[in-house]
């Protein structure tokens, strides 16, 4: 297993869930923080460029790729594991690099015989295993799901790389699977309320790697949406700043944001030990009425990332390579329902 970005905030916590297993190389560009994260923990480590990466993998091996922001590195990592025919793992919870995951590169890797998981983290791997199960409890009868990210405190432990990655997802377009089809739009298109825990959480669209790929285990499907509730009460504030996207792009925004991020750093690691994290997702009938609800409950959504991710990337490493499906893929093809089930609860989250 190979963990590129080990030194970032979420990298490092990967790093730290892989302490004690054999096999492992750490990469990073910071030799100082890359030996010193590699000697306390007793991993391997190599300092690596994105040009120089293809020179640390080895056909078989397992990449996971906890830099970022994705939109801007993330398509050049996918390249490098696909020619040196390795298996691609990441966190992203960029919409527009996952779209270029699904409609770009995975046709590619599967011409190439390789597999491509994104959103092996705390973003899509909750929100595939409670759609998957509220849709499996209604047979035929669910024709859409909403899915929603929810968080209670701990996410001012992240850190710079992730807040740009942050920037990124909401400048950007995303995508979503409406009247049986994949659509374009804003982020933020539609606001929205999830309850949980006796709280109602306001949300708005977002986006993410289960509108490509819930259809093809529910062929009957019509419609997935997918919401954040990271913002809260700024939610109508923030969706309608990302009508102001393009401009805000053209102006160099991108950069001015990345070089504040940078002087800021990442946040206090204290707040790790913080805040609760739920994924929702209710599904509804033809007529729109809610037939079914499951909820996924866990500690900070930093942490759950990391030990999914930690977890995905191990169970990948154990398995044969003949059985995985190829192209890019996603947790339920990998593992089956159970599996992933497994993955969530390893990571602590229960679904409730």
């Amino acid at each position: 297993m190979v963990v590129l970005g080990a030194t970032g905030r979420t990298g490092r916590l990967i790093a730290e869930e892989m302490a004690g297993t054999d096999q492992v190389l750490l990469l990073g560009r910071d030799p100082m923080a890359l030996g010193e994260l590699g000697e306390r923990l007793g991993l391997a480590t190599a300092v690596t460029t994105l040009e120089g990466l293809g020179a640390h993998l080895q056909p078989g091996d397992v990449l996971l790729s906890a830099v970022g922001p994705y939109d801007l590195v993330g398509d050049a990592v996918v390249q490098s594991a696909m020619r040196a025919a390795v298996t691609y793992v990441d966190v992203a919870g960029e919409p527009a690099f996952l779209d270029r995951v699904y409609t770009q590169h995975g046709p590619e890797a599967a011409i190439l015989g390789t597999t491509l998981l994104p959103g092996a983290g705390y973003e899509h791997i909750p929100g595939h295993l409670v759609a998957h199960e509220a849709l499996r409890a209604v047979g035929d009868e669910g024709r859409s799901v909403e899915i929603a990210y929810l968080t209670d405190g701990g996410l001012e432990a992240g850190g710079a790389g992730g807040r740009r990655s942050l920037v990124r997802a909401m400048s950007r377009p995303t995508t979503t699977f409406h009247r049986g089809g994949l659509r374009q739009e804003n982020v933020g298109a539609r606001r929205s309320s999830f309850r949980a825990a006796e709280v109602r959480h306001h949300t708005l669209s977002i986006g993410g790697a289960e509108v490509w790929t819930l259809p093809l285990h529910h062929p009957r499907l019509t419609s997935v949406d997918v919401h954040t509730g990271w913002f809260g009460p700024l939610g109508p504030a923030v969706s309608l700043s990302t009508r102001f996207a393009m401009p805000f792009r053209v102006v160099g925004g991108d950069r001015v944001v990345d070089q504040a991020l940078r002087v800021i750093g990442d946040g206090s690691s204290a707040a790790l030990s913080e805040g609760t994290s739920r994924v929702v997702a209710r599904v509804r009938a033809a007529d729109g009425t809610v037939i079914a609800r499951r909820e996924a409950v866990g500690g900070n959504a930093i942490v759950v990332a990391a030990r999914l991710a930690a977890a995905t990337a191990d169970r990948l490493a154990l398995r044969d390579l003949r059985d995985l499906p190829t192209g890019a893929t996603d947790p339920i093809a990998a593992f089956g329902a159970e599996g992933v089930a497994d993955l969530c609860s390893w990571a602590g989250m229960v679904v409730i």
